[in-house]
C-alpha cells in the first residue's frame, strides 16, 4: 500500500469523497496519502464542516471546528496574496504587519472545486462568532492572529477591533471582510466545477433547529449582511477565469430582485458555456396570475440554457410555467440533453409541457408532483424517446397534452430499463391503463417495474410482464381494489426476478404461486408482502420449498391472516441456516 502511485490512491479515494471520517484517517498514514486525501477534503470543505447545520446536533464544538477551518481558509488566502504581491498593500509592508500569519502546509484554496456560497457565508458568520467566544479570547496568540487578519483584510489598526462590542455594532466591518474574502477567492481559485447559490434571503436557507445557528436567522445578523455579497462575485477580477469551466450550477431563488437575478444569469451565460448540469429552484410552486417580473427569470434562464454547448442534465423545481421560454431553451439543446427532471412544476397551459416530446435524446425523464388540471391520461408515449432508460412519474395530477405527431421518432423503446409510476393523490384508472399498455406494447427490456396506482386490468399488467421477461425488480401497490392474479401467475415467466414487493390486496392461490416459481425458477432473494389478505401457511410452504437456498430476506407486514408458529419458525430456521452456510463458504474461500 505505501508504494501505490498517487493516481491509484486518487481513484480509490474518489469512492470515499463524501466520507470525511475516512479521509481524515488517511491524513495520518503517510505524506503521499495525506497529499491525495487533502484534495478531497478541501474539494468542498464547508459542506463537511456544516454537514449537521440542519440538525439539533450542531453544537459549540462544531462551531469551533467550522471556525478553525474558516480561519485556515482565510490565512491561506492572505498568504497567497502576500507571496504573489497582490492587492493587499505592499508585499514587504504587509508581511511585516502580519508575522503571525504563517505559511499553510498546503495551498488549500487551490483544491476547492465545489462551492455553495451560502455554506461559505455561514462559515464566515460562524468564524465571526467563534473568534469572539470567551475561550478564544483567553488565548493571546489566537487574539493576535485574529487582529492580524483584520489588519490585513480591512487595512486598519488591529487594536481598533479587539473590542467585541465595536465589531458587533458595526455591520460594515463584516461586509467589508466578506467582500475581501470573496475577491481573494475569485482571484486565487484555479477553477470551480460546481457553484450553488441561494441569492436574496436568509430566512429559509437552512431549517435548523440548532440553538447555536439560530443567531444567524435574526434580523440584522451578520449572515444577512454576508449573503448580500453572493451575487457580486461575477464582477470580481478573474471571476471569468474561475467560473469559465463550471460543470454544475445550482440556484434557488429567495426574495431576490428579479432584475438583479436576471442580469446575473445573463452575465453567467457570457462566461460559462460548458455547464453539463443545471438545477434551478424557482421557489414559487403556487399558481397565480403572472406578473411582468415573473417572466424575467425564465427569459434569462433560456439564455443560460442556450449558451451551453454540452448541457446533459436539467432539473426544474417549484415552478409555474407561464411561458414557453424554458422549454424552448431545452428544445434548442435537444441534441445534448439526456436527463430531465421536474419537481412540483405546475402549468395551466398544457402546451408548455407537451414540448417535452421533442427532447428525443432523453435517457431519463422524471416528473415529481405538480398539477396540470386535467383528469385524462398522460399522453407522452415512450415512442417519443427511443433511447430512454429511466421513466418516472410520481404523484403527478395526470393531464391530456396535445403532442405533435412529428415528435414520434420510433415504434418502440428498447432501451427502457426502469419504469416508475405512482399516483398517490389522484387515482385515475384511465391513466394507469394507458401507461401500462404502452409499456406492454413498446418496451421489452425492463429491469425495474414499480406501480402504485389504480390498476383495474390484470390483463394489461400481464402484457407488461410477458413483454419484459428480464425483469429483476417488481414493486406493486394496490390500496383500493382486491385483484386476483392467479391467471397471470400461470402464464408469466420471470427467470431473472430478484426482488418482489406487493403491497395491498393481491389475491392468489398457493398452487398458482407454485406454478410460477417452478416454471420461472427465479433467483428471488427478497420478498416483501404488506397488507395481504390471502397469504397463509400453504403459500409460505411453497416459497420455502421453491426458493430454498435462494431466499435471504422475507418480510410480512400487517397481514390479515396470521401464520402458524411452526411455519414461521421453519421459515426463520431455513433462511438463517442458508445465510450461515453461505457466510462459511465465503470465509473458507
Amino acid at each position: 500500500m505505501p508504494t501505490l502511485p498517487g493516481d491509484c490512491l486518487l481513484q480509490i479515494f474518489s469512492y470515499l469523497a463524501d466520507d470525511s471520517k475516512s479521509l481524515y484517517a488517511f491524513l495520518r498514514v503517510n505524506r503521499l496519502w495525506c497529499v491525495n486525501a487533502i484534495k478531497y477534503l478541501w474539494k468542498q470543505p464547508f459542506k463537511f464542516a456544516l454537514v449537521l447545520k440542519s440538525t439539533p446536533d450542531y453544537t459549540s464544538h462544531h462551531r469551533r471546528k467550522t471556525g478553525k477551518l474558516t480561519e485556515t481558509f482565510i490565512t491561506c488566502l492572505i498568504h497567497n496574496e502576500i507571496i504573489s504581491g497582490g492587492s493587499i498593500q505592499n508585499k514587504k509592508r504587509t508581511s511585516a504587519r502580519v508575522p503571525l500569519i504563517s505559511p499553510p502546509l498546503f495551498n488549500y484554496v487551490g483544491f476547492i472545486r465545489k462551492l455553495d456560497l451560502d455554506d461559505l457565508g455561514l462559515a464566515i458568520a460562524e468564524w465571526a462568532e467563534y473568534i469572539f467566544s470567551p475561550k478564544y479570547n483567553r488565548d493571546t496568540s489566537s487574539v493576535k492572529l485574529r487582529n492580524a487578519i483584520f489588519s490585513v483584510l480591512i487595512q486598519q489598526k488591529s487594536t481598533k477591533y479587539t473590542s467585541i462590542k465595536n465589531f458587533r455594532n458595526d455591520n460594515s466591518l463584516i461586509e467589508e471582510i466578506t467582500m475581501k474574502i470573496y475577491k481573494l477567492f475569485m482571484n486565487q481559485i484555479p477553477k470551480l466545477d460546481c457553484l450553488s447559490m441561494k441569492p436574496g434571503g436568509t430566512d429559509r436557507i437552512f431549517s435548523s433547529t440548532s440553538e447555536i445557528l439560530k443567531v444567524h436567522l435574526e434580523e440584522g445578523a451578520w449572515f444577512n449582511h454576508i449573503t448580500k455579497e453572493n451575487m457580486s462575485i461575477i464582477h470580481y477580477p478573474r471571476a471569468n477565469i474561475c467560473l469559465a469551466n463550471l460543470v454544475e450550477f445550482e440556484w434557488k431563488i429567495f426574495r431576490a430582485e428579479a432584475i438583479t437575478s436576471r442580469q446575473f444569469l445573463i452575465d453567467l451565460a457570457k462566461i460559462c458555456t460548458k455547464i453539463q448540469r443545471i438545477e434551478f429552484d424557482m421557489n414559487k410552486p403556487w399558481l397565480s396570475d403572472p406578473q411582468p417580473q415573473d417572466l424575467l427569470i425564465p427569459e434569462a434562464l433560456k439564455i443560460l440554457i442556450e449558451s451551453q454547448t454540452c448541457l446533459e442534465e436539467f432539473e426544474l423545481k417549484n415552478c409555474v410555467l407561464h411561458s414557453h421560454h424554458i422549454m424552448l431553451g431545452l428544445n434548442n439543446r435537444a441534441n445534448t440533453l439526456k436527463r430531465l427532471s421536474f419537481r412540483q412544476v405546475n402549468s395551466l397551459n398544457l402546451e408548455f409541457i407537451s414540448d417535452i416530446a421533442h427532447l428525443y435524446n432523453l435517457e431519463e425523464l422524471r416528473y415529481y408532483g405538480g398539477n396540470m388540471w386535467s383528469k385524462d391520461a398522460w399522453p407522452l408515449s415512450f415512442t417519443h424517446f427511443p433511447v430512454l432508460k429511466i421513466y418516472e412519474i410520481d404523484d403527478l395530477f395526470p393531464t391530456a397534452i396535445t403532442t405533435n405527431p412529428d415528435a414520434l421518432v420510433s415504434v418502440s423503446c428498447p432501451a427502457l430499463r426502469t419504469f416508475i409510476y405512482n399516483q398517490r393523490r389522484y387515482y385515475r384508472a384511465e391513466s394507469t391503463s394507458s401507461i401500462i399498455e404502452s409499456i406492454g406494447l413498446h418496451c421489452e427490456n425492463l429491469r425495474h417495474f414499480e406501480c402504485n396506482a389504480e390498476i383495474c386490468s390484470i390483463n394489461l399488467l400481464q402484457l407488461a410482464f410477458i413483454s419484459s421477461p428480464n425483469l429483476e425488480r417488481i414493486i406493486l401497490t394496490n390500496d383500493r381494489l382486491s385483484l386476483k392474479i392467479d391467471e397471470m401467475l400461470l402464464v408469466v415467466r420471470l427467470k431473472k426476478l430478484k426482488y418482489l414487493e406487493m403491497n395491498g390486496s393481491w389475491n392468489f392461490k398457493a398452487e398458482s404461486l407454485n406454478e410460477f416459481l417452478t416454471a420461472s425458477q427465479p433467483p428471488l432473494s427478497t420478498i416483501v408482502l404488506s397488507k395481504n389478505s390471502c397469504f397463509e401457511d400453504p403459500h409460505l410452504e411453497v416459497l420455502l420449498d421453491c426458493l430454498e437456498g435462494v431466499l435471504t430476506t422475507f418480510h410480512l407486514i400487517k397481514l390479515t391472516k396470521r401464520l402458524s408458529l411452526d411455519m414461521r419458525r421453519q421459515a426463520k430456521d431455513k433462511i438463517e441456516n442458508f445465510l450461515y452456510k453461505r457466510k462459511t463458504n465465503i470465509e473458507e474461500e
